[in-house]
């Protein structure tokens, strides 16, 4: 029983560090690719500490993205579906606007309009590398019958009534 959580847990944190270093990755390309968007390090522009700036940068912006956006989507529940569409992108857009000014070495020049395609570039990065690492995951699999399961459970009991 121990060594099986202890596998699942080591799968988990293997599949945060594959998304974390496909968000890195990510991150440095749009710094190549976009002339708004430039990261450099504190000590210079070496590709090492420019590096190291996106891969914390990156670790903000998903460590503010898990914290922040269960709440805003609670918060959110009753903005129209078309209304919601587009503030996702200026959301995301704003958390890695705070994301890079919160990492100290991290001292790049980013634009709010680059912004929004650097984080919406990310976002569908990270939930590509994801899903593709949850695919062959059992655990993925049975953890999403276990909620429908429940869902349906539920339902059955507010049918039936107190």
């Amino acid at each position: 029983m121990l060594r099986g959580r202890w596998r699942t847990t080591a799968a988990a944190l293997g599949r945060v560090a594959l998304v974390w270093a496909a968000s890195t990755l990510t991150m440095l390309v749009m710094a190549g690719l976009l002339p708004d968007f430039r990261l450099r390090s504190d000590d210079g522009d070496s590709i090492t500490e420019t590096g190291l700036a996106a891969a914390w940068g990156a670790g903000a912006f998903g460590l503010l993205s898990a914290l922040v956006w269960p709440l805003l989507v609670r918060a959110l529940l009753l903005v129209p579906a078309l209304v919601l569409g587009l503030t996702v992108f200026f959301l995301n857009g704003s958390l890695l606007l705070v994301a890079l000014d919160l990492v100290p070495a991290a001292d790049g020049e980013l634009s709010p309009q680059t912004a929004v395609v650097v984080a919406a570039a990310m976002s569908a990065v990270a939930s590509a590398t994801s899903t593709a690492l949850a695919v062959r995951d059992d655990e993925a699999y049975r953890r999403r019958l276990y909620r429908l399961a429940d869902r349906r459970r539920r339902r059955g009991r507010r049918a039936a009534g107190p």
